[in-house]
Parts: structure tokens; C-alpha cells; sequence
């Protein structure tokens, strides 16, 4: 019998994965639109994506979205208060969660049920949402 420990089940961040995440943090807008992100936020969360591992796979099979993990292999439990980060790609929404102030999952949500695998170039994501 065989045990692996949470960390045996991470890999690196793509590029494009860790582009989105920077982008998020960089430029991301708060669901909750009364919670404001202050800059400080924004700088703590980015010094974590240097450490941060790519975790499980949504599994759906139409999109790219990860769990996000520590060095450890460990990702924070969903809680009350959450932060979620939004942006805009083509035909997709992008969300980045933070949970009891560390990242936790990168979604990307497809809008036409057209299934997308990869996640976009940084330059692909928008963050204005009077587009949306």
C-alpha cells in the first residue's frame, strides 16, 4: 500500500497560470464590491505566489481552474469572508480565491459552455468591468 502526502500531488505553476494570479492580484476586482482590496492586500497576496504549487484540477473537463497550495501541499479551507478576485478573458470568467488570507483556488469559469484548457495570457485578461 502506497500513502502520499499532499505535497506528492502539487506541481509548479504554468506561466500562464502564475500570469493570471499576478494579474488578479495586480488588477483584480472584489466581488463583493463594498469590500474594498487595499494595496497592502494586494502586496501580501502577491509575495505568496512564489511559493504557491499548483494543486488538484477542477476534473470537469471544459476548464483549467487549480487548487492552490503551500510548499506543504496544504490549501485553506473555504471560509465566511472570503475574498474573491475577478477579471474578465475572452469567453471566460477569471476568479482568484483567497481564504483566511492565502490563495486557494484559480478559476476559470467558461460563459458559452465552450470548453477552454488553458489559461489566458496576461495580456488577454481585462479587468474593466464596464465591459462586463
Amino acid at each position: 500500500m502506497s500513502t502520499s502526502s499532499p505535497a506528492d500531488r502539487t506541481r509548479a505553476l504554468t506561466t500562464r497560470e502564475r500570469e493570471a494570479i499576478v494579474a488578479l492580484l495586480e488588477r483584480g476586482t472584489s466581488s463583493i464590491r463594498t469590500l474594498p482590496i487595499t494595496t497592502a492586500d494586494r502586496a501580501r497576496w502577491l509575495s505568496q505566489v512564489p511559493h504557491t504549487l499548483a494543486g488538484r484540477s477542477c476534473g470537469c473537463g471544459i476548464c483549467p481552474s487549480i487548487e492552490l497550495t503551500d510548499a506543504e501541499g496544504h490549501t485553506p479551507a473555504t471560509v465566511d469572508g472570503r475574498v474573491v478576485l475577478q477579471a474578465e478573458a475572452p469567453g471566460a470568467l477569471l476568479m482568484l480565491f483567497v481564504e483566511e488570507d492565502r490563495l486557494s483556488y484559480l478559476e476559470l469559469a467558461p460563459l458559452a459552455g465552450d470548453s477552454i484548457k488553458v489559461f489566458p495570457a496576461s495580456t488577454d485578461i481585462s479587468t474593466d468591468i464596464s465591459t462586463w
